[in-house]
């Protein structure tokens, strides 16, 4: 079947293509904007568009290039087809002016035209901006395929956007509570902290010293984990961008243990030790992100055991930093560090909990991992990989 251009019939309203009402009341308007300068053509492309196709479309039409942009200005279109050839602003130059303008930059536009078919005027339209060309007379079976396709298309970004806008509300909320959450805390925090305080410079005793110690750090430890519930609330949505430089991954995290901060949080300074060249290209703040929170929860599980730290680097192609403890994890732990999943051979597992979802993330940024595991006699386990070159990303 082929379209008369010279047919003249139909009125403009919403198409309901005989495929049911259903919910059409609530989707939005799909919009398609046909420009032509020839009345009888805009009449005969909205019979087209009627017979039996999408619900809920609607056509808008124009009969020149400014009238088009006065309908783009207040009506979104999910799809433009424009004549060619038309007085003063032709389809081309339409078509340039909505590639230039933010609004409608992304509408795809399929040219509609009269003209044999020249290499050099399709050229001319798909630098213009075009995705298609539909040559008259029009085959009515091709057009409305089509219109199909980018009904079908636009329906999937509105789904796409809509749950774009739906997790970005969810995480503002979690922001709020987060937020709210650590600022709580905050007050008895400070408590803890001046009573601390008060037990180590008043009490003689060297057990009640020891005890407040013991208290300031854990206080200290808290005080970092509600700090960590601050950024998370500040960036809930953070995008890693790894900006990788030449650097020592032993040397970074040996800095990292001499920071007041980290050593607060621990009872005694870990043993330390490095293997093989440990050089390599990462992000200094991302890694020293990732190391902090790796000490904070080393710090809160390892009890009386003592903290042993290796920086592996007798691999060509990969870095390794090895944290381990003798203690056994609870099963609560276990489930706020590896997310309660059974290792998948040995003693590692790839899943990781709430605790470890920043050091994580941080790793696979720079296309590495973070596995761990906890079991008797074994104790527990956490190993931070890392591709050596950025390039050697798999």
């Amino acid at each position: 079947m082929t379209l008369d251009w010279e047919t003249d019939v139909v009125d403009e309203r919403i198409l309901d293509g005989g495929r049911g009402v259903g919910d059409v009341s609530a989707r939005r308007a799909m919009n398609v904007l046909v420009v032509d300068d020839k009345p009888q053509n805009l009449l005969a492309m909205k019979a087209l568009l009627a017979d039996g196709l999408e619900p809920g479309l609607q056509v808008l039409t124009a009969s020149s290039g400014p009238a088009a942009l006065e309908l783009l200005l207040t009506h979104e279109v999910m799809l433009a087809l424009l004549d060619v050839q038309m007085p003063g602003m032709d389809g081309f130059a339409l078509a340039e002016l909505m590639r230039g303008t933010e609004r409608t930059r992304h509408v795809p536009i399929i040219f509609l035209t009269a003209g044999a078919r020249e290499t050099q005027r399709s050229f001319k339209g798909y630098e213009a901006g075009a995705v298609d060309f539909i040559y008259k007379p029009v085959d009515a079976h091709v057009l409305r395929s089509k219109v199909v396709v980018f009904a079908d298309l636009h329906r999937q970004r509105q789904l796409l956007a809509e749950r774009i806008e739906d997790q970005e509300r969810l995480a503002r909320v979690n922001a709020l509570m987060l937020s709210a959450l650590s600022h709580d805390i905050r007050g008895p925090l400070s408590v803890m902290m001046l009573n601390a305080e008060l037990l180590i410079r008043q009490s003689e005793q060297p057990t009640l010293q020891k005890a407040g110690i013991r208290m300031k750090a854990a206080a200290t430890l808290l005080g970092r984990q509600v700090d960590h519930l601050g950024s998370l609330a500040q960036r809930p949505c953070e995008l890693l961008q790894v900006h990788p430089r030449r650097g020592d991954l032993a040397v970074l995290a040996a800095q990292r243990l001499d920071l007041e901060s980290n050593q607060a949080v621990l009872w005694a300074p870990p043993d330390f030790d490095r293997v093989g060249d440990t050089t390599g290209d990462f992000d200094h703040d991302l890694l020293a992100r990732a190391i902090d929170q790796l000490l904070m929860q080393a710090a809160t599980h390892a009890g009386d055991s003592a903290i042993r730290i290796q920086v592996d680097g007798s691999a060509h192609r990969s870095l390794m930093l090895r944290i381990n403890f003798d203690n056994v994890l609870s099963p609560e732990a276990a489930i706020h560090l590896f997310g309660g999943h059974e290792p998948v051979s040995g003693m590692a597992s790839p899943h990781v909990g709430p605790g470890l979802e920043e050091p994580e993330r941080i790793a696979r940024a720079h296309g590495g991992s973070l596995i761990g595991g906890s079991r008797q006699r074994q104790g527990t386990l956490l190993e931070l990989l890392l591709p050596r070159h950025q390039a050697e990303k798999s």
